[in-house]
């Protein structure tokens, strides 16, 4: 497996999920309030986008690529800044869930809709504000930190590592896959 090949696949996978994210800002740019419960269902798929696909790539990246770099260059530098910005996404995920889960406490918001506007008050500006600016923090975030990655990051593990490297990378890489693929096994054995 070419490691960085692969990162870039996850990337684009990732990046298309993204979309409707983009274009869920868009509406509730546009429309204002009356979008939100139209954008809800891509919120709740790009939480669960950021908490399964994102989270697991970040862990292959922390857990393959960076220890291999970082035996090279040392844990300060690139791959430090990196980590933190798998962390700051992280964070924006769970906020956004966690906002979800608020919203879900409201009994059936489209009949409510007083009771949805009283809950949406609780932020300033009203809800499509809110979901709004937690969008495009999510989507600066991932297009800087991916940018840096395609850009410095990847071309940089090629040039340190070389083929013998990243063969190895790789092969973990491989490896981290094929747990994934067992632990959805056990899920969907589970349910």
């Amino acid at each position: 497996m070419d490691p960085i090949r692969h990162l870039l696949d996850e990337h684009a996978l990732i990046m298309n999920e993204m979309a409707a994210l983009r274009a869920a800002a868009e509406d509730l740019a546009a429309r204002g309030d009356d979008a939100v419960p139209d954008i809800l269902p891509v919120l709740r798929r790009i939480g669960e986008v950021m908490e399964t696909r994102l989270e697991w790539h970040a862990r292959k990246e922390e857990d393959t690529l960076f220890p291999a770099m970082e035996r090279v260059i040392g844990v300060e530098g690139p791959t430090a800044v990196m980590r933190m910005e798998h962390e700051d996404l992280h964070g924006q995920g769970r906020l956004l869930r966690a906002t979800l889960r608020e919203l879900n406490e409201v009994e059936h918001p489209r009949i409510e809709a007083t009771r949805e506007q009283l809950r949406w008050s609780l932020a300033e500006g009203g809800s499509a504000d809110v979901f709004r600016e937690l969008s495009g923090q999510i989507l600066q975030l991932i297009d800087m930190h991916f940018y840096k990655e395609e850009q410095i990051l990847f071309p940089m593990a090629e040039r340190l590592l070389g083929r013998a490297g990243l063969d190895e990378v790789g092969a973990a890489m491989a490896a981290f896959d094929e747990a994934e693929t067992d632990a959805r096994r056990c899920l969907t054995a589970d349910r």
